[in-house]
């Protein structure tokens, strides 16, 4: 009887311990991250107003539940300050501002998501009407003056940065 006994018992706390390690093994799975696509539209004139989206998705999901959506915008010719706009949630996982750019150039927008327990910041460039070569070097230019300050870790006295 009493090996009967001694053998259930361990027969119980070999199933505990198998149980306990699947579920472990559950709560450690990494979640999928949240992808974020820009959307801008192919042409992009100067004083229209424009929509200007990002989707955000989850495994191929929609994700309508983000926490912050904010659309820095800045002009890659004159450098110099960002305006930072919270967008609108749209549905299906399209978040969006609508912009008037009061002069034409090579702009930047880079989305600032929080969502999910994840913060995501794609960015992208484009043009608004007729951009010259000059303007297109300056753009350049700024860019890689840019890059090198953030490599540098350069920031203003509020800890944001300066485009």
């Amino acid at each position: 009887m009493k090996k009967w006994m001694i053998g259930m018992a361990a027969g119980l706390l070999l199933i505990a311990g198998c149980g306990n390690g699947e579920e472990e093994e559950q709560n450690t799975a990494v979640p999928e991250i949240v992808d974020a696509k820009i959307i801008i539209p192919e042409m992009v004139e100067s004083n229209e107003e424009t929509p200007l989206q990002v989707r955000l998705t989850q495994g191929g999901e929609p994700v309508n539940d983000a926490n912050e959506v904010v659309f820095e915008l800045w002009n890659d010719v004159n450098g110099g300050e960002s305006d930072m706009i919270p967008a609108v949630r749209k549905g299906d996982g399209v978040y969006q501002i609508n912009m008037m750019f009061e002069e034409d150039g090579v702009y930047s927008l880079q989305t600032h998501v929080t969502a999910r327990d994840m913060h995501v910041m794609p960015k992208k460039q484009f043009t608004v009407g007729e951009v010259t070569e000059e303007q297109l070097e300056k753009a350049n230019e700024n860019i890689q003056n840019q890059e090198s300050n953030h490599m540098e870790g350069e920031h203003d006295d509020q800890g944001d940065h300066e485009h």
